[in-house]
């Protein structure tokens, strides 16, 4: 976590929050709200969705008042920790999987010495936690609503089927087989596929999207062609790491839009960078002309993807150009 707030409302508290804010400014930023300098509720509305986590030292109590109307989901919510003011004890309360909550609990623990209180019922009973496998696995979750089937059939004993188009690496966690299961996890590229009937899709974010465009192709185009590809080869857009291009389309409105509408990060490269890339390329003396390279969408592609696997090769429609590369990735316990 890079990003801390922390909310101390009595001096005794404002003193650990100092410690603790002085203790962790090597790895990250933090910030500390004092009462005397403003209201705590405008302060959480300004910064709720900034931030990474939240350290409140006070009374659980005052917390949950406090940031009861700006919770949203757990996908989105920020961490939130409370302590007491004499740091005997530091409890998560929201976002503990997902979002990290018990994670910063315990760095704060070690920073301070107090006990750690967990209370999510697949940490306490030192069971596997499919949302916390799937944010180090770095995998979108497509349906959230849909953990806890995963979490109440193991805290029942029961298997849950684990069904991959990717190959595992690592001993898998005694819940989880390869069998036949009511209640299951499938982890693919499409995160459609419905194995069990009870399923959970988790898609790895590993496909980059490499893209050309004419200038000033309308957003809505760009969006519907680039969709049309990824749906074409069963890729989610939620697999997509980010979007790769040309340092002269850096600009380009129709691909800032998409990037921003679906929340990918979008890389550039010069000219120079694209023709160094090694491969058999379809090669376009009219882009070149215009652009200093022969191919702008497969070679992005490859090059952002750090050489990974071609699953698109360039694609050409309404002005605009897309190829897709997927880096190697690995179910990993």
């Amino acid at each position: 976590m890079e990003n801390i707030g922390i909310l101390a409302f009595t001096a005794r508290g404002q003193t650990l929050a100092e410690k603790i804010a002085e203790d962790l400014k090597k790895t990250c930023h933090t910030d500390i709200f004092r009462k005397e300098k403003g209201n705590a509720r405008e302060y959480l509305e300004e910064n709720f969705t900034k931030k990474d986590a939240f350290l409140f030292i006070c009374a659980a109590g005052i917390a949950v008042r406090l940031i009861a109307p700006l919770i949203k989901s757990k996908d989105r919510d920020p961490a939130v920790v409370v302590m007491d003011e004499l740091g005997r004890y530091v409890i998560p309360i929201l976002s503990g999987h997902l979002g990290g909550a018990n994670e910063a609990a315990a760095r704060f623990a070690q920073t301070t010495g107090a006990e750690l209180v967990l209370t999510t019922a697949t940490d306490i009973n030192g069971q596997f936690a499919v949302d916390v496998w799937s944010k180090y696995a770095g995998c979108h979750i497509m349906d959230i609503s849909k953990i806890k089937n995963i979490s109440s059939a193991v805290l029942q004993g029961e298997k849950v089927g684990v069904s991959s188009t990717f190959p595992f690496e690592g001993e898998m966690p005694e819940p989880l087989t390869l069998k036949e299961a009511e209640t299951g996890i499938c982890i693919s590229l499409a995160g459609n596929q419905k194995p069990y009937a009870n399923t959970l899709n988790l898609v790895p974010r590993i496909v980059t999207i490499g893209a050309g465009c004419r200038k000033g192709v309308s957003a809505e185009a760009f969006e519907r062609f680039i969709l049309k590809q990824l749906s074409e080869k069963h890729v989610a857009v939620e697999a997509v790491e980010q979007l790769a291009s040309i340092e002269l389309k850096k600009n380009e409105a129709c691909i800032l839009a998409f990037c921003d509408k679906y929340k990918i990060p979008f890389v550039t490269y010069t000219a120079e960078e694209l023709q160094e890339v090694q491969g058999n390329f379809p090669s376009s003396n009219l882009v070149k002309s215009v652009t200093g390279v022969d191919n702008v969408c497969e070679r992005s592609a490859v090059l952002a993807s750090n050489y990974g696997t071609k699953i698109l090769s360039k694609t050409s429609g309404g002005g605009c150009t897309c190829a897709l590369a997927m880096r190697d990735w690995k179910c990993k316990f």
